[in-house]
């Protein structure tokens, strides 16, 4: 039954893997400066019907952020 119940479950998240968009993306990462202040980005994106695009938001040591938005279509 335990067994049986790991493999529905498995099975539920390969399912919605799949309806997911294959062709979207997200990035995230931090650093720590010398001071000891940390910045930190995250970026996504996709693509769909020829045309890709991409938002990121930069966040600094102080709290402020910058976020840039761009596209490009074929």
């Amino acid at each position: 039954m335990k067994n049986l119940f790991l493999t529905s479950a498995v099975i539920g998240v390969l399912s919605v893997a799949a309806v997911a968009n294959a062709n979207a993306w997200t990035r995230s990462g931090s650093t720590t400066g010398p001071r000891g202040g940390t910045s930190s980005l995250s970026a996504s994106g996709s693509c769909a019907g020829g045309t890709c695009s991409r938002s990121a938001t930069r966040t600094g040591p102080a709290g402020n952020s910058a976020t840039h938005q761009g596209s490009v279509s074929r």
